[in-house]
């Protein structure tokens, strides 16, 4: 797999409607659904407009948050941080409160303020950054159509390394953003995918919306596929299934989860063969 062990481009702010909050803990929440979380970060945002930019307001901010908010975690170890909000002109994708490119920081660094610091802050590169291909993340990137779906999957290493790789051993060649341009028969399969991974139908409801711990140091694993009972062998999408977190409960249940994978690389591969023989 491509790494770049030292990455100087970051992954989290990519648009004025896509960005990730990931790393900072934004979907380790009861409810990671886009509708809960907008009316999360909406209400924060509103409220540290009205905060005054000092240390004892800021932290005052803080305990707000925490005490108007459930603190149920999914991921016990995950921190969520209580100042990433929504950011940018029209508050339209995720971001953090405390920024000096925040609105009414008038260029002041107040991260020092967070958990983590600014330093940390600054300076931190996710996974993703540096195991994901760069032209996969540049799909990722283009194609994701909001912010909330974008941080759930750009995190995902290692389903979106397999699925790229699955289109390329479809075509026979490698993927890159140049192939998509003038194809939207191309691109919808990608989508498409995108969206699956986000309600994918088999999925426990202990694990929500697909809120994953991807840091390296492997505390929370994905765990093991939960196969029919009376099926006693790996399907050729076990790394899809685990990855996505899969249980299923009879073998009408894993077929036709295997269908809804299948459509995907079959309707883009058609698609590229519809181009190439044009």
């Amino acid at each position: 797999m491509e790494k770049d062990p030292n990455p100087t481009e970051y992954l989290c702010q990519v648009s004025d409607t896509v960005s990730c909050g990931n790393c900072c803990g934004l979907y380790n929440v009861p409810d990671s659904s886009r509708e809960a979380l907008q009316e999360m970060l909406a209400y924060r945002s509103k409220v540290f407009m009205e905060t005054p930019r000092n240390m004892d307001s800021i932290l005052a901010f803080k305990d707000h948050i925490r005490e108007k908010e459930p603190d149920q975690r999914p991921i016990r170890d995950f921190y969520h941080c209580p100042y990433i909000g929504l950011t940018g002109k029209d508050h339209n994708r995720v971001g953090c409160l405390l920024h000096p490119a925040g609105e009414g920081n008038k260029g002041v660094d107040l991260r020092g303020l967070s958990f983590y610091g600014s330093m940390t802050c600054h300076m931190y590169f996710c996974p993703s950054a540096r195991n994901l291909p760069a032209r996969f993340a540049a799909i990722v990137k283009t194609f994701s159509e909001n912010w909330h779906q974008y941080g759930l999957i750009i995190t995902e290493t290692t389903l979106l390394t397999e699925f790229f790789g699955e289109l390329e051993r479809r075509i026979n060649r490698p993927i890159s953003m140049d192939m998509f341009s003038g194809h939207p028969g191309m691109i919808v399969p990608v989508i498409d995918f995108f969206r699956l991974k986000i309600r994918w139908p088999f999925r426990p409801k202990s694990h929500a919306y697909g809120t994953n711990y991807f840091f390296n140091d492997g505390i929370y694993p994905k765990p093991e596929v939960k196969y029919p009972p009376d099926w006693d062998s790996k399907s050729r999408y076990d790394i899809f299934f685990r990855e996505m977190v899969s249980v299923f409960f009879s073998k009408a249940e894993l077929f036709r989860g295997e269908d809804l994978l299948e459509g995907v690389f079959s309707r883009f591969h058609a698609a590229f063969q519809v181009i190439h023989e044009e």
